[in-house]
């Protein structure tokens, strides 16, 4: 679900913006979420992040093999 913000910034930022906004053909609300995002990947700690991988696990472990090294 989306939700609505308002911003206020230097009108030579918002031409900025708008200009690249049309040369990549998007919306500026969506330039804004975009360099949001990656700001935000940039700046949260390390712990704070999930980390996830593609694949799937399709076997089976004993509980000694998950605590061995604690």
């Amino acid at each position: 679900m989306k939700e609505h913000m308002s911003i206020t910034i230097l009108e030579e930022t918002a031409k900025r913006l708008r200009g690249f906004a049309r040369r990549e053909r998007r919306p500026v609300s969506q330039v804004v979420e975009i360099a949001i995002e990656r700001l935000l990947e940039e700046e949260v700690p390390e712990s704070d992040r999930i980390v996830t991988t593609k694949g799937s696990f399709k076997g089976r472990f004993a509980r000694e093999d998950s605590y061995a090294d604690r």
